[in-house]
């Protein structure tokens, strides 16, 4: 799994003393959910107070079918009908929905285990994402094909979004070594970019050119984000009136998307967590997207390719067990 946050808090330790990492591989803490549990884990996820958006922690297909070989063998071949699962895509399906989707329509929901610290705010999401709504899939096909037609849109936004000025760092006005650049900050009054805040995430973001030329997280080995690197940070206001600056060229590429066709909206339902475990189980049927992107008609879950769990702003301190796929037996 990987987890995420707004960057606006600092998460604190946990009860073995050891701070939740941003990034893959949350820390699992020794727990037991039942009286017949032994040698148990659970993702123990604290911090705040989140003035943001919030976080997440999440886990997307693409480890299934490609990393664990079930739809995908070493060498990276699809495997034949024959000797992958059912929950593997067809062969007709595009390449990056192959890659980083699964067929859950044998499936009918999201299970969870989980409870929350006595000052937690109680609100928990499960999220699930699909071809329609993914930023990952809308990605890999950009790559494979620019000029292929994508289910949604990404957007990347270089402007500063804390309220700081952007500024150009030499590195002379930092006591950390870190890459030359535009930053959203005050070399006078700010913590140098580079500069781990608690949660592991740059206190400092980047901003202009700089961003645009920033990888792409869930794939960061490519050496930049081809939909966005080496564009101008560009002033650009969407019909609703809300204006920022975008990573793209006037005079090559297509505007930015407006909402309603940009990724990100997945379906998603609330749970209310109590200081004692519970099973909680979410039907795919309950699920329902929150309209601030694209819209799709229904919950296609024939190509599902991420479920996350997220959090509003506030403080956390959540107790996650066994997050899985159900079906009910039949």
């Amino acid at each position: 799994m990987y987890s995420y946050t707004d960057s606006t808090a600092q998460v604190y330790a946990n009860r073995d003393g050891v701070q939740a990492p941003v990034g893959y591989q949350p820390i699992a803490t020794s727990a037991n959910v039942c009286t017949t549990d032994s040698g148990n884990h659970v993702l123990h996820a604290t911090g705040g107070p989140f003035l943001g958006w919030g976080g997440g922690l999440g886990v997307a297909m693409q480890h299934f079918a490609v990393d664990k070989n079930l739809c995908f063998d070493s060498r990276g071949q699809y495997l034949p009908a024959s000797a992958r699962p059912a929950f593997c895509q067809p062969d007709a399906a595009d390449l990056p929905v192959r890659y980083a989707a699964l067929n859950l329509s044998d499936w009918d929901g999201v299970a969870v285990w989980a409870r929350r610290g006595p000052d937690s705010q109680p609100l928990l999401r499960v999220l699930v994402g699909n071809k329609y709504t993914d930023d990952d899939i809308s990605y890999l096909t950009y790559v494979q094909d620019p000029n292929q037609p994508r289910y949604c849109e990404r957007v990347r936004e270089c402007a500063c979004v804390n309220g700081k000025a952007c500024s150009w760092w030499n590195g002379s006005d930092a006591s950390a070594s870190f890459t030359p650049g535009d930053y959203c900050g005050d070399p006078m009054a700010d913590p140098p970019p580079g500069t781990p805040s608690g949660n592991g995430v740059q206190s400092t973001n980047s901003c202009d050119r700089t961003h645009c030329n920033d990888v792409y997280p869930a794939y960061p080995n490519n050496g930049g984000d081809p939909q966005f690197k080496g564009r101008p940070c560009t002033p650009y206001a969407f019909r609703s009136g809300f204006e920022s600056s975008y990573c793209f060229d006037p005079a090559t590429d297509p505007p930015p998307a407006e909402s309603d066709q940009q990724c990100g909206d997945f379906w998603t339902f609330p749970l209310h967590l109590t200081t004692e475990w519970q099973l909680f189980l979410v039907p795919f049927t309950t699920m329902f997207q929150q309209g601030w992107a694209k819209r799709w008609p229904f919950f296609d879950t024939t190509s599902v390719s991420v479920v996350r769990l997220t959090w509003d702003a506030g403080w956390v301190d959540y107790w996650i067990d066994n997050l899985r796929f159900y079906r009910v037996r039949r």
